[in-house]
């Protein structure tokens, strides 16, 4: 559903971690009032659920490593009985990914108070999803994920994100969603259980990008994967393909670790290419290793006036070009 236009290996199965649930069969989602869960089909209440149940590790301490935070804004539309996930395609005139699906969200700013209001801040600014609503609902943060880095870019572009998610009990909300065009070209949707199983069927198949074309030129009809190698070692791109550009890189890793959660079970395809190091630990290694790096790189920046090409590397030994913009000087 389009609302705007504008100017694996899996190296284990899914790891849930469950809240305590009371001798009364508490789901976690007493905060909800009864009503604005009335109409939801089992499969939603299961993925509430599953969400209200997952318990993340306190907050660690990043140190130099750059954070931001991305809400995951879930809701059931109507005549459906499974969940969508808001979504948007980032401005063409931005610097970094333009003309990118993106979850609504940016950097945490010294004066947030959580990673829950750097989410919901970057909502208001760039679709004006309301920050204070009834009918918005928060179910979870979830386990950071990281920036896939190519090779020779520099270390300090790593960014540690943090997906909060929430549901929005009431679909009609959307319709009052508008684009910040400094930001946003468009907003759409797209159905979480499709960033589990790599299918889409029915309605969530009509009206996709032309197959062929500048936004999906591969060969797969819907999910389509490419091993690499960057700055931290091998890397597996996932692609989905939507009504506009695809979902891939930062957003399709947030958005594959969310139906995991959402639906208890592991991705009916490979998550990881071989070798693949799991978030938590290229997170804990870039946190401990970036002061180094950024030593480094103060000293290397006024003796060398070489612009490096930033490239990915194949898995045959073979360099590419990378097509983003990261900074190597």
């Amino acid at each position: 559903m389009t609302l705007t236009s504008q100017p694996d290996q899996t190296h284990s199965p899914v790891e849930v971690k469950s809240k305590t649930v009371d001798a009364m069969g508490s789901t976690g989602l007493g905060h909800i009032r009864p009503e604005a869960l009335e109409g939801l089909s089992a499969e939603s209440m299961m993925c509430l659920e599953n969400f209200a149940r997952y318990q993340t590790e306190p907050v660690a301490d990043y140190g130099k490593v750059r954070q931001a935070a991305v809400l995951v804004a879930l809701f059931q539309k109507e005549g459906d009985d499974k969940l969508h996930v808001l979504l948007t395609t980032r401005a063409k005139t931005l610097r970094r990914h333009p003309s990118q699906t993106a979850l609504p969200g940016g950097k945490v700013d010294p004066e947030d108070p959580d990673v829950v209001h750097t989410a919901r801040r970057e909502a208001y600014e760039e679709v004006n999803l309301p920050l204070d609503h009834p009918d918005i609902h928060h179910l979870a943060i979830l386990e950071p994920v990281m920036t896939i880095l190519p090779l020779n870019a520099l270390m300090r572009n790593h960014i540690i994100v943090t997906p909060v998610v929430c549901f929005i009990s009431s679909p009609s909300l959307l319709e009052g969603l508008s684009p910040n065009p400094d930001e946003v070209d468009a907003i759409f949707t797209y159905p979480l259980k499709g960033c589990l199983t790599g299918t889409l069927n029915g309605e969530d198949a009509v009206g996709l990008s032309e197959a062929g074309e500048e936004w999906w030129p591969h060969e797969e009809e819907y999910h389509s994967t490419h091993d690499r190698i960057g700055a931290t070692g091998g890397y597996r791109m996932h692609r989905f393909r939507t009504t506009r550009t695809p979902i891939k890189g930062l957003t399709s890793d947030v958005l594959v670790q969310t139906a995991m959660v959402a639906y208890g079970r592991s991705t009916s395809f490979d998550r990881y290419a071989p070798n693949q190091e799991l978030f938590p630990v290229l997170i804990a290694d870039i946190v401990r290793q970036l002061p180094e790096w950024l030593e480094k790189e103060s000293l290397n920046a006024g003796s060398s006036k070489e612009v490096k090409v930033v490239e990915w590397g194949g898995t045959e030994g073979e360099r590419y070009k990378c097509t983003e913009t990261w900074a190597t000087a």
